[in-house]
Formats: C-alpha cells, structure tokens, sequence
C-alpha cells in the first residue's frame, strides 16, 4: 500500500513537531528560576569512591591486626562491672500474671498478648533497633550508632577497635595510645589485660597504652562505659582518639519504655474497634451511622461527642452507643479528644456523623493491614470523591517554612493491593490508639469549627499513614439545608484568619503554602509539547 503524499507530509510534520516541542520542553528545564519536576540521572560525581589511604600514610608500611572475637577473650570479667551491664533482673514480690487464670485461659491469653506485642513493637520505631558500626577511613573502628543503656545502668563498648596501624612505629617498639572521654558518665573495665597501662579507671577521662597492638584492642574490648547523670531519654558522646584521628560515638541514655497492649476478646472487629464519631446537630445522620454498624458490625462500641446547642440537642439512646454531651459549641477537635479518651480497645476508627457503611466497606482490610504492617492508620475513601490521598511536605528552612500539599500517594503496600501510603486522607480512618492519643488532637477553639489537615500535620514523621482506594464509606448529602448548621459550619473571613494564624504560630511556619496546584512543572511541559503538535498538524491541513 502507497501512503499518498499528503498523508506522508502530515506525518513527518507530527514527527517533526514532537520532536520540537520535546526539546522545547527540555530547554525549559535549563531555566534556573524553574524547578523541573524529573528524576536527574546519576553522574560521575555522584559516584561513590573508593577512599584512599589518609595523608601521611601512602608510603608507610600499614599493619593490620587480627579481628578478635569473643572466643580469644577468656579474661575473667569483674562482677562489681558486670552487675551494671544490661538489664537489672526483676525481683518479684507480689503475684504473678498467670496466678490470675487457669492453665487453659493463661496459654489462650499469651497468644494474644504476644500477638498484641508483636504489633505494637511493629509500629515502634527504637534506636537501639539500628546499630550500625564505622569501618571505613579511620584505623578507629566503632559503632557509630546503636549503643543503649538504662539511666544509671553500664553498656560494654561492644565493636571498639584499632584495625591498622603504622608499621615503622610498631617496629619500633613506641608506645600506642587510646583516649576516651565521657560527658555523662564513667569508665570502667571488665578486666585487666597484662601489661596494658590503664589510667582513668571510674572516672570519664580513659587513656590505655600499649606497644602491642592485639593486647590494646583486647583491653579496648573490656572497656565498659557507665552512666552517672541520670536522664530519662538523652545522648551521651564518648569520643576516642588514636594517633592523629578521632571518634565520636552516641549512646542512649532511655529508660525501658513499657507497652501499651489491648485486649482483643474473640478477635471480631467488633471486639477490637471502636467508632468515634463528633456530632453536631445532625441527629438522622448519627442514627443512619448506628444503623449501619447495626447491619454490618453488630455489637460494636460506638462514641457519639456531642456539642450541639441546648436548644436542639437530643439523646441518642441506642445499644452499644454511649452519647457525651459537650459544652456547646466545644469544638471538632475537642470532640474527637473526648472521644479517643473514652476507647479501650486496640484501634478506633474515626468517622464524621454524615458518613455510613456500605457494603463495600470492609473493615477487615484495613485491621488487617494495621495488625500485619508498621502503618499507625489505614483509611479509606469517600463514595463521591476521586481522590483519597495526598502528600504533604514541610518546605523551606528555619526562618522561612510552609506546607506543600500535593494530591497524590507514594508507593503500594506490601501484601495490599490497590493500598498506599499517604500522608493525609479524608475523615474516615482506622488507627492505632496508643499511637494517635500521644499526637492527639489540637482543641484550640480556632479547631472549633473546621479542622481536618491539621491532625495529619502534626503526624508528619511520628504516624505512618496508609489508604486504601477500594475500602469505600458513605457520605450522606440528601439532609435538608439546616440555618443553624450552616451558620457554625460556614467560617466567615475572621474565623479563617483566626485558624490560619493559630496554626502558622503552632507550627513554627512563616507562611500559607502550596495546596493542591492545578497543572506540575511536567505537566505543562507536555501541556506544551501537545500544543506544538496539534499547531504543526492543523498548519499542514490547511496547506
């Protein structure tokens, strides 16, 4: 088959106009003042080398010593050390937990205890969970990251080590020397290593001298470091020297923190949520709620906070519904805070009064991903909206800061199709209650009347936030305008600089960000592509 003439010109003009309009777009990212929204390929710069020998070093003969395990340490430890070391043994005095239930119901209750701790220790995040130890430029090698001890309690310095040396030195006979010094506590040694000269022994200044270099890190290995300063959670630096270099090692200094485990009965969501649920005014909406919960989730706890005015307020007298009643006017934040302080189960699931469950909200998924993952809260989305998720940046710098909201979501949960992570989502999500109540909820009156992002915000780094497209809850919208609802709801100009200056000052920003922008740098650049397209393909037809 021919192409006819006109038929090839139109083509190589589209051709020609992509490819125009492409480098157009490519061109436009070279503009400083525009930040370009594309992932830059790795140069060599950004190419991690190999580090050479430290200056001075080139041509002096280098002497690695041996590793050391703990098989060639057979040192006698002294106990006046070793009883400070690690945990302090629990002396029990009083009953024990299984003295409480019979051999059946004490192994049926530590499944779920142990279940329950496995998925709290999951959404903890500790430091002493991340060690990480320095082998790298330094002949000093140390862990850089992962030493923990109790207030008043000892850490052996695990992983301090010379691993070279200079060889005309250590040929010679001279002497090699450590230094280590403390801010917040003392060193002492698990033994005593012959030959080795030890000054500074219970004091925060350590200096050991050897010419041999297997005995000095075998005396590294005994050194134990102790705290004298009592914190409940702070650092402590150790810094080490040898020779011409230097260390510094962190250790924390926490008390052992104690769980917060829940209950969870028959292990039905009935059993393990309860709903939380603010209301204002809107009484055949919470009523529809309870109906739902009714059909779908029998049985399940709901906590109605309450802070319509006395003139049209109702009791709402239904099985498992405990309704609160407010001062008026308390506020939307300040409900959700009375509401979250009434749960005793493991997770809650906050819902606006408008919303219901459909049959397509399956509570399960999100129990499910919040026991099997590190996620504190797992939402869902509304049944009118197409999008559920966005992300929030705090941009900027110490003296000039703001949020950046982006409708968008990050990567695909593990296990959970069509389940994101997200940073924000809407009104309705199930989350961990230990977790939330340490953010809680910002009461301030500015909070009183519209407040959503700002329980998000203030879990940036502390919650991680999950959402999943297909879990799916009502929205009721069929009410009857309400004056008196629309009055409170409605914010006029002074309420809204009210709440955006309470929050500007509450977070330590400087200014309103970017929300929601309506077309991305790479978007217009393909915007523009297109428009060049389409302009050279019409030119040719009407040739």
């Amino acid at each position: 088959m021919f192409i006819q003439a006109v038929d090839r010109k139109l083509l190589l003009v589209a051709i020609t106009s992509f490819i125009i309009g492409n480098t157009l777009a490519t061109l436009w990212c070279w503009i400083p003042a525009l930040n370009c929204n594309t992932d830059q390929p790795m140069g060599t710069s950004h190419v991690i080398r190999k580090p050479r020998a430290p200056a001075g070093y080139e041509i002096k003969a280098i002497l690695l010593t041996p590793q050391l395990g703990k098989e060639n340490n057979n040192l006698p430890s002294d106990p006046r050390v070793t009883e400070y070391i690690g945990e302090k043994e629990c002396v029990c005095t009083g009953k024990w937990h299984k003295d409480f239930f019979s051999p059946a119901k004490w192994k049926e209750r530590q499944k779920n205890q142990q279940a329950s701790l496995e998925r709290y220790t999951r959404r903890r995040s500790k430091f002493k969970d991340f060690p990480n130890q320095v082998d790298g430029f330094s002949p000093i090698s140390y862990p850089a990251h992962g030493l923990y001890v109790q207030p008043l309690r000892a850490v052996q310095m695990e992983g301090l080590q010379i691993e070279w040396f200079d060889g005309k030195k250590h040929f010679s006979g001279a002497e090699l020397e450590v230094k280590l010094h403390s801010r917040r506590g003392i060193f002492k040694l698990l033994a005593d290593v012959e030959t080795v000269k030890v000054d500074g022994v219970k004091t925060a200044d350590l200096v050991i001298r050897t010419s041999n270099p297997s005995l000095l890190n075998l005396q590294l290995q005994q050194v134990v470091y102790q705290n004298t300063e009592f914190d409940g959670n702070m650092f402590d630096i150790v810094e080490v020297y040898f020779d011409k270099f230097n260390a510094t090692i962190p250790i924390h200094i926490q008390h052992r923190q104690v769980t917060w485990l829940f209950e969870q009965g028959a292990g039905r969501v009935q059993d393990r949520v309860t709903v939380v649920v603010k209301a204002f005014l809107r009484y055949d909406h919470v009523r529809q709620l309870i109906d739902s919960f009714r059909r779908f989730y029998p049985g399940t706890r709901i906590i109605v906070a309450d802070d319509s005015p006395e003139e049209r307020y109702q009791d709402v007298k239904e099985d498992y519904t405990d309704h609160y009643r407010m001062p008026e006017h308390a506020g939307f934040f300040a409900g959700r805070n009375l509401g979250l302080s009434q749960v005793t189960t493991e997770y809650f699931l906050y819902m606006d009064d408008d919303h219901y469950l459909r049959p397509s909200t399956k509570l399960e998924t999100l129990v499910a991903l919040l026991d099997s993952t590190d996620f504190h809260v797992a939402s869902g989305a509304y049944e009118d909206l197409e999008e559920f998720a966005s992300a929030i940046r705090v941009v900027g710098n110490r003296t000039h800061a703001c949020f950046e909201k982006l409708r968008k979501h990050y990567h695909e949960i593990d296990g959970f199709p069509d389940c994101y992570a997200a940073d924000h989502t809407e009104n309705f999500f199930l989350a961990s209650t230990a977790e939330v109540k340490a953010v809680g909820f910002d009461p301030n009156p500015a909070q009183a009347r519209v407040g959503h992002q700002e329980f998000f915000t203030a879990a940036l780094g502390r919650l991680r936030i999950a959402v999943c497209r297909f879990v799916i809850v009502g929205h009721n919208k069929s009410a009857e305008p309400d004056p008196l609802y629309e009055k409170y709801r409605r914010t006029d100009r002074k309420y809204r600089d009210m709440r955006t200056t309470h929050n500007l000052y509450r977070d330590n920003l400087t200014c309103t960000g970017l929300k929601y922008p309506r077309i991305e740098t790479y978007a217009l650049h393909m915007m523009i592509s297109a428009v060049i397209i389409i302009c050279g393909v019409y030119m040719v037809t009407e040739l």
